[in-house]
């Protein structure tokens, strides 16, 4: 492990004297790195030296590595399937990474790319037994390669995620937080508008519209969402018999979800909501709610909802199409953006 280390130091370090040289900048590594550091970045050469890309290797992420991702999503307290993972890698391709390191798997990161408007990075992932290697950081640096010339590369972070993607020039787009209801939880509000469960027709004509809500055509995504769970997906309609908000769920390991949920306003967006809670009775609910509308805060607490945690909407590069938030109320989950 500790070579591991010592080797992602030894390669920043290299990174850096290699632009004060191509810069004619002072060179004053003796002034900052340590004289056991100095000695082994003087012995790298030595053919039993390792550097950060001899014991970090990439390959694509592919469908007989699910049960590793599967065993890392248990391990960090994940609500992903194996059909989750099986999406993700048709749908990101050679996009999606697998990091193994000294010849043993050791990491995941997943990328989906919409219609190269952005790309959504997720399921950065490390076995425990191979962290503190600059494994996440090499997995995310990777993933931005790919993702950068595709558009604005973005992601939802954690607390803790946050801290890595701050160094590494993303900037917070908006703040989100996951509710979740537990089973036991008080009865379901009724809903106030009229909801029914949406039908293909629906889903159709109500694409192009979601696509300038989130910024860009998520077409495989929410088909997938209503593949898998159509008694989640509702609409509710106004006077008029038009459609005024929508959601969309799946069911997790741990938690049913239900997102994304779109809408016109705070009352849609509750009313499909609770829709789909009556279909999830008797199991614990979670769904990762944008926090800037404070009615919509209220209604969720309401309903028999509490943090669990909070995320941060982060991007990298110039965001040209984030989509117009005020009709956003949930997002489908972290790593489909």
């Amino acid at each position: 492990m500790a070579t591991g280390r010592l080797a992602f130091i030894l390669f920043c370090a290299e990174n850096v004297a290699a632009k004060s040289v191509k810069q004619n900048l002072p060179f004053v590594f003796s002034c900052i790195i340590p004289e056991k550091l100095q000695c082994l970045l003087t012995a790298k050469k030595s053919k039993n030296f390792k550097t950060i890309s001899d014991v970090i290797r990439f390959r694509t992420l592919k469908t007989e590595d699910i049960p590793f991702a599967m065993k890392l999503k248990r391990q960090a307290g994940w609500n992903q399937l194996e059909e989750d993972w099986e999406f993700l890698i048709s749908e990101g391709g050679n996009a999606n990474l697998l990091a193994a390191y000294n010849g043993e798997k050791a990491g995941t990161a997943t990328t989906i790319n919409y219609q190269k408007r952005f790309s959504w990075i997720g399921m950065v992932l490390v076995d425990p037994d191979y962290r503190g290697n600059g494994i996440g950081r090499a997995l995310l640096t990777k993933s931005i390669e790919y993702a950068a010339t595709m558009g604005t590369v973005r992601l939802d972070a954690t607390p803790q995620g946050k801290n890595l993607y701050d160094t590494m020039g993303f900037k917070t787009e908006c703040e989100l937080a996951r509710f979740e209801r537990s089973e036991i939880a008080d009865k379901i509000p009724e809903p106030n508008s009229d909801c029914r469960l949406m039908t293909n027709n629906d889903l159709n004509s109500l694409l192009e519209k979601d696509a300038q809500i989130f910024g860009a055509n998520r077409k495989p995504v929410l088909n997938y969402f209503y593949k898998n769970s159509p008694g989640y997906a509702f609409v509710s309609l106004n006077d008029e018999g038009g459609i005024s908000g929508y959601c969309f769920g799946r069911s997790g390991s741990e938690f049913e979800q239900i997102g994304p949920i779109v809408a016109e306003t705070v009352e849609s967006a509750g009313d499909v909501l609770v829709s789909a809670m009556e279909n999830c009775k008797d199991k614990k609910i979670i769904t990762d709610a944008f926090t800037k509308n404070q009615k919509w805060i209220d209604f969720l607490e309401k309903a028999g909802f509490s943090v669990q945690r909070p995320f941060f909407r982060m991007f990298r590069g110039k965001l040209e199409y984030p989509g117009k938030r005020e009709f956003q109320f949930a997002a489908a989950a972290p790593e489909f953006g």
